[in-house]
């Protein structure tokens, strides 16, 4: 009997070490001040650690790939909080994670990344429509890419300050920090009366509202910036913006007078190269030793592909658009041999196309930059 009680102790010691072990090694996730993809964000604590029952592994193959600037563990959904359309967990201060992709994703389209907080999520899991929203994102999966994107959690969601955005367009729009290329604070759909963007408080921020709008005969994501045309004379030709100094009673933010166009006209900010690749091998398209991808994630040009290129450019130190610039710096080639596109003046909203030929990668041939006859009309890519 002696001799079985020792057995015994000896097998809870074990038992016990092991636990000790296994707890006391979990892989936490960790801030990576590096915004170029590289490899996925691992997290390996178990969803039943939690309660939550909602897995935060970085997925591959994935739906799309996000960036959590934040200390929170979040929750993510495709269009509403509903069962039916979680999606799965991102750790505090991911980078480059990977989100599940079976199930919701199983064609091409845009959508609202909603996010919650895990703790929300637990504390609503059997009413989830009644979670506090943490941040709503614009979104995009490509059911033919790799979806090599990036979407950004910013540190400033999920704050205690509140601007109620109320959208009677039928516009998709995004919410941007400081200017029309800076940091994604937002989004609000077509149609929405009262989406709460929660941000950090107290703080003072100047918002830019960029359209967003997915062609699919394109394959193209525009992204559209209203600007003034007319008004205070230093107005004229900067973009759009409305200023907030936040502090913790809510303020309202009604897209009103974008809806009525006045006083606004459109921009895309920058540039568009349109490469056709009629060579004997795939090709890409670099600004420097930067492989640059389309608007929907998309980065090789296979043969007998068109990809198109969004280009933005530096705003006037005064705010406002130039009408052109020269620019240069970017390559078509392959891996082996990269190619240099000529310096030359750009148009702003205007398409640039290239032919490639060549019967393989030892002699490509690119061809002379021909310049579209007229700007792109962006008031008709959003139906106006």
């Amino acid at each position: 009997m002696r001799t079985v009680f020792k057995k015994a102790a000896m097998l809870c010691g074990i038992a016990i070490t092991l636990n000790l072990f296994v707890f006391g090694c979990s892989n936490d996730s960790s801030n990576n001040d590096d915004n170029t993809p590289s490899s996925p964000s691992v997290n390996n604590s178990s969803s039943s650690e939690t309660g939550s029952g909602v897995s935060f592994e970085s997925f591959a193959p994935r739906s799309i790939l996000v960036e959590n600037m934040t200390n929170k563990r979040l929750v993510a959904f495709k269009n509403s909080v509903t069962p039916n359309n979680l999606i799965s967990g991102i750790p505090e201060f991911a980078t480059n994670h990977g989100l599940k992709k079976e199930g919701l994703f199983t064609s091409t389209n845009e959508f609202v990344l909603v996010l919650v907080t895990e703790e929300e999520y637990i504390n609503n899991k059997s009413n989830l429509p009644a979670a506090a929203i943490f941040a709503e994102i614009y979104a995009f999966y490509n059911h033919e890419a790799d979806n090599n994107n990036v979407f950004k959690i910013s540190s400033k969601a999920g704050g205690n300050g509140r601007i109620i955005l109320q959208n009677p367009t039928f516009w998709n729009i995004e919410i941007r920090k400081d200017g029309p290329t800076g940091e994604v604070l937002g989004y609000i759909a077509p149609y929405i009366q009262n989406t709460a963007l929660r941000l950090e408080i107290p703080d003072d921020y100047d918002l830019f509202p960029v359209f967003k709008k997915y062609v699919p005969s394109e394959k193209e994501i525009y992204d559209i910036v209203p600007k003034y045309n007319e008004g205070h004379e230093l107005l004229v030709g900067k973009p759009y913006m409305q200023s907030f100094a936040l502090g913790e009673a809510p303020q309202t933010w009604n897209f009103n007078e974008l809806a009525s166009q006045l006083n606004i006209t459109l921009t895309s900010g920058g540039f568009y190269i349109r490469i056709q690749n009629d060579a004997g091998t795939a090709i890409r398209f670099a600004r420097g030793t930067e492989e640059l991808p389309t608007s929907t994630g998309v980065k090789g040009i296979q043969q007998t592909y068109t990809n198109l290129y969004s280009i933005k450019i530096a705003r006037n130190p005064d705010g406002t658009y130039p009408d052109k610039q020269v620019a240069s710096g970017y390559f078509i080639g392959t891996t082996q041999l990269m190619l240099p596109l000529p310096e030359r003046e750009y148009k702003i909203d205007y398409i640039y196309s290239v032919r490639v030929t060549g019967a393989n990668a030892a002699n490509l041939v690119i061809g002379e930059i021909e310049e579209s006859d007229s700007p792109i009309d962006l008031g008709a890519k959003l139906g106006l």
